[in-house]
């Protein structure tokens, strides 16, 4: 590190070189942070206030809330008390982890020291409980920081929002905004968009009115993010006709739509199965000045494969390469998809190679489209042998990846391979699910092994599995062959 940076070993220069990585737009390179860290360590040079406050900011923001704690150590043996960007940074990042109750200590070592915590390491506290869904102790957090004279800003009032939209108490995140104007803290759009996003997440996208009508109630106006969240909602719910009013409502205010709004809407139609609409308004963004992106493009691969038609869908693939944006890992997970889908197992065998050779690790999730398109047709030894070809890449099978696996031996009628492979993830500790096991009595079925499927169901109630409409439907089929076969 001395020799890169060609500059003396001493606090200044050190901490010279962890504040021009903080100043940078992206978090700290882990591994470069390490390398200052050995080389301090190696040079037993003893790192002052200031310095261990710049580590446990950036190793903090970074991702490494593990070393940060270790020199928050440090530091408090040593006597020194670290910065208070340092301590936000670290609980921040220990909630950002779901480690709350790390966080906590770390936020009451703050008050032990004789410091009254602000009110960024109050907010830093309540983002972690309301990550983990502890609406209760974010509840006390916002108690405390009224009975210890802290007043909530704008982002407290935000976060405990979330909390009460994501625990469905829409009535008490109306009471959150109404106590934001008394206290003269205005909501924003952005305060709107979050309580719309957890409605849409939980399937409540008929609220969307609601929010909008309380919205125009206290004089906010709506933004790009806040229709672009609503378009979102009303799409992922196949109410095009809302979509599109909202799009509509959206420019007559004066808002010109980002490549979000636009990719937003051409998914929603083309999920909707109405891919001329998602063509027309791919032109439509074009002509508007807006500059597709690679998700773009990918939503038209996706889209052009469903439809299976193929000169189309490489007429877009070279379009978006001549635009400069190389297809990515997405982008070929979608093509092996469609390909895989379509019987054209050739094609989907070549952009897997194809992404190999440019550098690009297959994902899971690739694998899982390619078994999944094996399994469909049957074709449990192609599925087998896309298994290990996944295994030799390093890859962790996924319950998806596995699942698809006995269907795929389901189909061809080899259940006790199916079986071998419900033993395999016992053996690895990967959790079988409902779809497993449901996946597994269908399989009995095929074969007319009806006397096995009751067992199975059992093995899945056992195992903590809630049985869902088709697993029953699965037990009932079963039942009623074993009945008939009784009396006959």
């Amino acid at each position: 590190m001395r020799e890169r940076f060609d500059l003396l070993s001493d606090h200044a220069n050190y901490t010279l070189i962890v504040q021009s990585l903080l100043r940078c737009p992206d978090p700290p390179d882990p591994a470069l942070l390490l390398s200052v860290l050995s080389d301090l360590n190696s040079q037993s040079i003893e790192s002052d206030a200031r310095l261990l406050s710049d580590l446990i900011l950036a190793f903090s923001v970074s991702g490494n809330p593990d070393r940060a704690l270790s020199l928050l150590a440090v530091a408090q043996a040593q006597g020194l008390t670290p910065k208070s960007p340092a301590v936000v940074a670290l609980i921040s990042a220990l909630g950002a982890e779901g480690r709350v109750e790390e966080a906590e200590a770390v936020f009451e070592e703050i008050r032990c020291e004789g410091l009254q915590p602000r009110i960024r390491a109050y907010n830093a506290l309540l983002k972690g409980y309301v990550k983990v869904g502890s609406l209760k102790d974010a509840e006390q957090v916002f108690g405390e920081m009224e009975r210890c004279g802290v007043s909530p800003d704008e982002r407290t009032y935000s976060l405990l929002i979330d909390a009460y939209t994501n625990a469905g108490r829409w009535e008490s995140a109306r009471i959150m905004i109404k106590e934001m104007e008394e206290k003269e803290v205005p909501p924003n759009s952005y305060v709107f968009g979050r309580i719309l996003a957890s409605f849409r997440d939980r399937g409540d996208w008929q609220k969307a009115f609601s929010v909008l009508r309380e919205m125009r109630n206290v004089g906010v106006r709506p933004d790009r993010h806040f229709y672009n969240v609503m378009i979102d909602a009303f799409g992922k719910y196949n109410c095009l006709h809302h979509a599109m009013d909202a799009f509509d409502q959206m420019r007559a205010d004066g808002i010109e739509p980002d490549v979000v709004t636009w990719n937003t809407l051409i998914d929603a139609h083309c999920k909707a199965g109405r891919h001329d609409k998602g063509m027309k308004l791919f032109d439509e963004m074009k002509e508007s000045g807006c500059k597709p992106c690679r998700t773009t493009y990918n939503i038209l691969i996706n889209s052009l494969g469903e439809q299976e038609l193929w000169e189309e869908l490489k007429e877009v693939l070279e379009r978006m390469k001549g635009q400069g944006l190389m297809p990515n890992v997405v982008t070929y997970t979608t093509l092996v998809d469609v390909y895989g889908k379509s019987g054209r197992f050739k094609d989907a065998i070549e952009c897997l190679e194809m992404m190999k050779a440019v550098g690009m690790k297959p994902s899971p999730t690739m694998y899982n489209a390619l078994v999944n398109a094996y399994a469909q047709r049957g074709l449990s030894e192609q599925a087998i042998n896309a298994f290990r070809v996944m295994r030799a890449d390093g890859i962790k099978p996924s319950i998806l990846v596995l699942n698809s696996l006995i269907n795929a031996f389901g189909e061809d009628r080899r259940e006790a391979e199916a079986f071998s492979v419900l033993q395999f993830m016992k053996e690895n500790d990967i959790k079988p699910d409902v779809v497993t096991y449901t996946t597994l009595m269908k399989a009995l079925i095929r074969v007319e092994k009806f006397e096995k499927v009751p067992s199975v169901y059992e093995e899945m109630i056992l195992a903590g599995c809630n049985p869902d409409r088709k697993a029953r439907a699965m037990l009932r089929s079963a039942l009623r062959y074993m009945k008939q076969t009784l009396s006959s």
